[in-house]
């Protein structure tokens, strides 16, 4: 299948390795960095108009939304590795069926993702200890985002299936659409209307909705690869076993990883409120950190999903050893930038002028950083293993994530104060990189990779 043969499309299983993955990661960069722009802006947006208690009720369900939101990214991402490997195939009338199924079990988790968000919203905030003075606030824009969750699924689900054929521009340009339109319906219903945090919720569920349509439009009318009709509905026992796998296990994997962060949350909820906020603040600016070493990480994943169905484990030894580089390179410039400019970004993000947040999340960043070397060892290796088609050694390592932050979290907490919160993901990140590197090298599953063919 050559490269941009059908409409929409770009075969990663042909020409120089670290060129496609670079023409395929750089607007995924920029969607990712997008993406973490309009949340930095969302909390500027309410931390300046609406006060620090806002930016604490942020804080409080942020992490339950996220856990739900993250179920539902998970399983596309699941879904999408399986229609990659179809894809490098080059079998029209499989990656035709194999979409097929993948709408139909789209429908049923999207729904199922908002009657359980809905439903365990409020007993999940009552788990967590929320605070009593933010707990109606929060639970009042949480509602909304979780009421209509699907918009956010579908927009997800059709970005993955574009990826998944090679393209990452047009979500890209998707997402801009839906930040842009964000932004300004956040300014609108917060501080022109003054509807609080629920504003923000319905500003976020109407750009959500205006992408997720104009994905569909472009997919129907660009992207045939993508198409299919009735009698493409066939029943594959293999081919569902292989989706609905692929997709619990990235589901899985998530929802463990921000089982955990709920976690660590109901430990930092019980540091205060100036704490909460400062945390908020800090994990916005973390999180864009992380973007940068994992945006390679994430496209290795369709690069190997791709190269795995060809056959050309090659390709994937060789991009593998020069995303890592790349990534070592971007984590040492992101630790000098947050070493000099740590302070600024948390002032300028939070808002607040509170010198016990800003010093908290600064810290917090200044500890952490360093440890990106080896979070890069670990989400690129990881994302190979997943294009692989490897299951178990991600939710295994998920898993001994949250165990990990179930033993530390109130431990550390207990005896080192924030600094425990702090020390707690270096440590894990630590251990899971070693357990995915004893599977790369040991596991029998990936030994074609390995061996020189």
């Amino acid at each position: 299948m050559a490269s941009n043969a059908l409409s929409g499309t770009k075969d990663l299983t042909k020409g120089s390795e670290l060129r496609a993955i670079l023409l395929f990661a750089i607007p995924l960069f920029m969607s990712n960095l997008l993406q973490q722009a309009y949340n930095l802006t969302d909390i500027t947006i309410i931390g300046n108009s609406l006060g620090d208690d806002a930016l604490t009720a942020i804080g409080t369900v942020s992490i339950i939304y996220d856990l739900f939101t993250s179920l539902s990214f998970g399983m596309s991402n699941g879904f999408a590795i399986v229609v990659s490997k179809y894809f490098g195939m080059g079998d029209q009338k499989k990656i035709r069926q194999v979409i097929a199924n993948t709408a139909v079990l789209a429908v049923i988790w999207g729904v199922l993702m908002t009657v359980l968000g809905t439903t365990l919203l409020r007993p999940i905030m009552r788990l967590l200890g929320t605070p009593e003075e933010v707990f109606e606030t929060g639970f009042s824009y949480a509602i909304i985002m979780l009421g209509f969750i699907i918009f956010s699924f579908t927009y997800n689900i059709l970005s993955a299936l574009l990826r998944a054929i090679g393209n990452s521009t047009a979500p890209f340009f998707f997402l801009l659409i839906c930040v842009v339109g964000n932004i300004g319906l956040d300014l609108l219903f917060v501080v022109v209307f003054g509807m609080g945090l629920p504003g923000a919720a319905i500003a976020t569920i109407i750009a959500q909705t205006v992408s997720a349509v104009v994905s569909f439009i472009y997919i129907w009318r660009r992207v045939p690869v993508l198409h299919f009709t009735r009698e493409d509905l066939v029943f594959d026992r293999s081919m569902i076993t292989e989706l609905i796998s692929a997709g619990i296990s990235f589901a899985l994997m998530f929802a463990v990883v921000n089982i955990g962060t709920v976690i660590l949350q109901s430990a930092i909820n019980s540091l205060g409120v100036v704490t909460i906020a400062a945390h908020t603040t800090a994990r916005k600016i973390s999180s864009l950190c992380m973007m940068v070493v994992g945006t390679l990480g994430n496209s290795m994943a369709t690069f190997t999903g791709q190269n795995h169905g060809a056959g050309k484990y090659d390709r994937i030894r060789t991009a593998l050893r020069k995303v890592l580089i790349l990534d070592f390179i971007a984590a040492t410039l992101l630790i000098i930038m947050i070493y000099a400019f740590g302070g600024l970004f948390v002032r300028l993000i939070s808002g607040s002028s509170n010198p016990e947040l800003i010093s908290t999340a600064t810290y917090y960043l200044r500890f952490d950083l360093p440890f990106y070397y080896v979070l890069s060892i670990l989400l690129v290796v990881r994302c190979t293993l997943q294009g692989l088609g490897s299951k178990i050694t991600p939710i295994a390592a998920s898993l001994m994530e949250l165990l990990l932050k179930a033993l530390t979290a109130g431990v550390l907490v207990k005896y080192f104060g924030y600094t425990g919160i702090a020390m707690c993901e270096p440590i894990i990140w630590s251990v899971c990189a070693v357990y995915v590197l004893i599977v790369f090298f040991m596991n029998p599953h990936i030994k074609a990779l390995r061996q020189n063919k």
